[in-house]
């Protein structure tokens, strides 16, 4: 059985203060629990304020790689 997260094509797991850039828009992972994840979507990165939005954390994987999202901030930095 394959699990979904830990997949060879993924380029790591999800962490609290990623900034992730799609198309043309950003995500950023606010907080990371163990099936909930809490984001923000952003148009500009100097956006104030912006509302927090929750989700599956699979359903996020998955948007984010269908998507071609790009980390561009890992988080722990």
């Amino acid at each position: 059985m394959r699990n979904n997260r830990k997949g060879g094509d993924a380029p790591g797991e999800l962490a609290e203060g990623q900034l992730w850039k799609l198309s043309n828009f950003y995500i950023q992972i606010v907080e990371l629990g163990k099936r909930l994840i809490h984001y923000r979507m952003l148009s500009d990165l100097k956006e104030p304020g912006a509302r927090i939005k929750t989700s599956s954390v699979e359903v996020m994987w998955e948007y984010l790689k269908s998507r071609g999202a790009r980390l561009i901030h890992n988080g722990s930095d």
